[in-house]
């Protein structure tokens, strides 16, 4: 155990990176810090997939196709612009609320934006892809049967919209595990991941419709249709994609918090099984049941569902808290926190407060940064009392109670209680200075007495007391 707190052991850094304790090394400068981490390069990684999934995308969806019927048109740069923002409403609803999920420790806006970024372009190229493979194979022996396109939406697509959209949470998983602190913090990448992609999809299907109307001219009225599509598909079955890939990010989170390894291998695949079920289950209801059965289904089933799920998303919220406040009581028992951070950093209002009055009473930056220290102590002390983080936690404990007393130093509010904003209002300006009284001159209230420059007592000497009859005294023998 003392070992994972020295520095200069060969090896220590790639032991804390296995221990999912990795950060930063200190000697090193911001732009070595920048160049040296893994998730710069990984992001360009990221940005560059995306990039070329975006214009291949853009490339299969506008070519035109030929059929023993004739030739399906492509869809235009019009009709893809007008999808895109019948679809951004829904994009933007959802991806605030996975925001608000992942409150207690939330991670770097680059997680965010990387997570969101994947499933809008790197995983909906993929599904595309393996899913447009996959029906023509299914199409083969149909004949032009319409069930064909029925069967890869319920026994393909389920599976590989799923894998291509849980994808970048397994890959933060396996690269920066620490950052992954609790079932909120993967619930909010997945989701961020799963609204994404139901952003493109939405796009290509409002589009479809919207080229299908203009150039059917018996299809009746298009704009009504459009509205109908939309409403159904960005309102009411906009939980979809978030709902299903949440449950592969929970199964996921159960694995990374236990220590049993069949555990760690089973969560995860239990959580990609549930998630591609779920999927599998509202592609059949969409596809093969009318219209009447959809809504029973859909009023019975799915609403239910969906309620249940945010009633663990708000209990999960409640559980975190209740986690901080256990945890950081064992850093007060040991006296290294103040008394009043269980319950300060545990709340969510009172963090909320603390941000608020920080620009009054302290520092926004040094409070923002205190808060995220506190709550990453609390989690690490979690994952070392159960045991899935070893004794180079150690190590990262020391310099997060290290840095919570640097950020109160720094002017960090820790306590908002009582405290209110307030305007700043401008110093009265004081009058000029009283001068000292002149020697020899008058002095004192009125200029009644005269003023005798003081004359200091010599050092040492003892204060001058009264003089006293010598004959006073007790009485003499």
């Amino acid at each position: 155990m003392a070992d994972a707190l020295r520095t200069d052991l060969p090896g220590i850094g790639r032991y804390r990176r296995l221990a999912a304790v990795d950060v930063a090394d200190p000697k090193l400068t911001g732009v070595e810090r920048f160049t040296h981490s893994r998730w710069l390069w990984a992001s360009v990684v990221v940005v560059l997939l995306g990039i070329f999934s975006l214009v291949r995308l853009n490339v299969i969806l506008t070519a035109d196709v030929k059929t023993d019927s004739g030739t399906v048109p492509g869809l235009n740069s019009d009709a893809l612009w007008q999808s895109a923002n019948y679809a951004f409403p829904t994009l933007a609803v959802w991806s605030l609320l996975f925001l608000a999920v992942d409150r207690w420790k939330p991670q770097r806006w680059l997680l965010w934006a990387l997570a969101l970024f994947w499933g809008s372009s790197i995983a909906a190229y993929g599904a595309i892809v393996v899913n447009s493979w996959a029906s023509e194979h299914l199409a083969i022996d149909q004949n032009g049967n319409q069930l064909a396109g029925a069967r890869a939406a319920i026994y393909v697509a389920p599976f590989v919209e799923e894998f291509f959209k849980a994808t970048v949470v397994f890959l933060v998983a396996f690269l920066d595990r620490r950052r992954l602190t609790s079932k909120l913090s993967l619930v909010s990448l997945a989701g961020l991941s799963a609204i994404g992609f139901a952003f493109s999809e939405n796009i290509v299907y409002y589009a479809r419709a919207i080229v299908y109307g203009s150039m059917n001219a018996s299809t009746g009225d298009v704009a009504a249709a459009v509205a109908q599509l939309v409403q159904m598909r960005g309102l009411w079955t906009s939980f979809g994609h978030p709902l299903f890939t949440s449950m592969t990010a929970v199964g996921l989170a159960i694995g990374l918090r236990s220590r049993a390894k069949v555990v760690r291998v089973l969560a995860p695949v239990a959580g990609y099984l549930t998630a591609a079920l779920l999927h599998m289950t509202f592609n059949t209801v969409a596809s093969l049941f009318p219209d009447s059965y959809q809504k029973t289904i859909y009023f019975m089933i799915a609403l239910p569902v969906l309620g249940a799920v945010a009633l663990y998303a708000v209990f999960q919220v409640v559980r975190e808290g209740r986690v901080i406040r256990n945890r950081l009581s064992d850093y007060v028992m040991a006296g290294w926190v103040p008394d009043t951070y269980p319950y300060l950093f545990s709340k969510t209002l009172q963090r909320a407060r603390m941000l608020a009055l920080s620009p009054w009473w302290g520092n926004v930056v040094a409070t923002y940064r205190l808060q995220r220290a506190v709550s990453e102590l609390a989690y690490l002390r979690d994952q070392i009392t159960r045991g899935t983080v070893d004794a180079a936690g150690l190590w990262r404990e020391r310099e997060l109670l290290y840095a919570i007393r640097d950020f109160h130093a720094a002017g960090a509010l820790d306590d908002a209680r009582g405290l209110k904003p307030y305007w700043k209002k401008p110093r009265a300006a004081f009058a000029l200075a009283w001068q000292p009284p002149s020697y020899p001159g008058p002095a004192g209230i009125g200029g009644q007495f005269p003023a005798h420059a003081p004359v200091p007592a010599p050092l040492g000497s003892a204060p001058t007391i009264s003089v006293v009859d010598p004959r006073w005294g007790p009485p003499k023998a």
